[in-house]
């Protein structure tokens, strides 16, 4: 990771991002590993962000509609007022759980779902989806 994304990345208290990938020690039974594609995560990591300032961009407009303040959202999800506004103007790379406390602070719900983004195959015949077309 280059130091731009690294001091990019700050947690809702602003404080720079604690979360580290722990390093993986080479284990003889494992298969090779696939080779990695040139730009994937790069692509992956902008389209990801892009998924989460719409969300976050939603669950604004839904407080606002709902004529809730920053400040009565932070006391409902136990956080601080700046906390919020630093989530909601894109400041933080915000965690799952903390989207899941807004959305609830706002009365909605995300759900998450898991889909098969492979070229070609329907829905219901992806390996795994017992779901059937419709």
């Amino acid at each position: 990771m280059g130091s731009e994304d690294q001091e990019a990345r700050r947690d809702l208290r602003g404080q720079p991002d604690a979360r580290r990938e722990e390093p993986v020690e080479p284990d003889e039974d494992l298969p090779e590993p696939l080779p990695l594609l040139p730009g994937f995560r790069e692509i992956a990591l902008r389209r990801m962000a892009a998924q989460r300032r719409r969300l976050v961009t939603e669950l604004t407009a839904e407080r606002q509609a709902a004529r809730l303040s920053q400040t009565e959202v932070a006391a409902r999800m136990g956080t601080s007022q700046s906390a919020v506004a630093r989530l909601e103007s894109g400041e933080a790379d915000a965690r799952a759980s903390t989207l899941e406390r807004y959305a609830a602070a706002v009365g909605h719900q995300i759900t998450w779902e898991l889909r098969s983004r492979g070229p070609g195959v329907p829905r219901g015949e992806a390996p795994g989806d017992d779901r059937a077309s419709s």
